[in-house]
């Protein structure tokens, strides 16, 4: 699992130092700390918990999981989902699939989504750095599900949106995942309130098995002059 606090930005230009510190190096189960820094200031801390020794095999019978919602992959026959043609920014690689364009996200709606995300890269990689993979997957389009209610879209974003950032974000890794097939990303904003929203993900590959949990804290600034909709619920 990955516990990240973000305390501050950073210039990307700019150089940043890591440090990483071992906290309880166990037989089984191995935690460390990620700080990084830049110009002195800390700018985000990270706790890593490492399964170092799997559970023996009897408890491998002791399951079970919230099932993946019924809908269709992308690509089949009655699917409702579309490639994203505008992607993410800055050429991030991945895949999106979803079921609203930016364009259809003005008109408020409750504070769900469902997309399917899959890597470019069909390249076989080692079980880690399909976890670093879909790692960097959990913060693909999870923060805007926010301010859908209030039919705000992100991009490009209004004036009246002064500030949506994620300042908490904490991933549990349930099983392994091939993120060259497609992953499903069920997400739900649960509250939103004193300009902080908490978003809620489950995870699923394409044979349904739940892979990873996600909940993420954003920090929303909104222009308190203008007048928005209702909240759809």
């Amino acid at each position: 699992s990955l516990h990240t606090q973000f305390m501050d930005c950073v210039d990307k230009t700019r150089t940043a130092t890591f440090k990483v510190q071992d906290n309880a190096p166990g037989s089984r189960i191995v935690s460390r700390t990620v700080q990084c820094f830049q110009d002195e200031r800390l700018a985000m801390q990270t706790v890593c918990s490492f399964i170092a020794q799997k559970a023996q095999d009897f408890q491998a019978q002791f399951k079970h999981q919230t099932p993946m919602p019924e809908i269709e992959q992308p690509g089949a026959g009655n699917s409702a989902f579309m490639l994203d043609p505008q992607g993410y920014p800055n050429e991030f690689p991945v895949k999106i699939w979803v079921t609203e364009l930016d364009s259809d996200l003005v008109t408020p709606a409750p504070a769900k989504q469902r997309i399917w995300l899959e890597s470019p890269d069909k390249r076989t990689h080692s079980e880690q750095f399909q976890q670093c993979i879909l790692a960097l997957f959990t913060d693909v389009h999870f923060t805007r599900v926010i301010v859908r209610p209030f039919g705000i879209r992100m991009a490009p974003p209004p004036r009246h949106l002064r500030k949506i950032v994620s300042i908490d974000h904490h991933i549990w890794f349930h099983q392994s995942v091939d993120p060259r097939r497609p992953i499903l990303v069920d997400t739900e904003c649960k509250q939103l309130g004193a300009g902080r929203g908490v978003v809620q993900s489950e995870m699923y590959a394409h044979d349904r098995r739940l892979v990873a949990t996600v909940v993420q804290e954003g920090r929303v600034e909104i222009d308190p002059h203008v007048r928005l909709p209702s909240p759809k619920l």
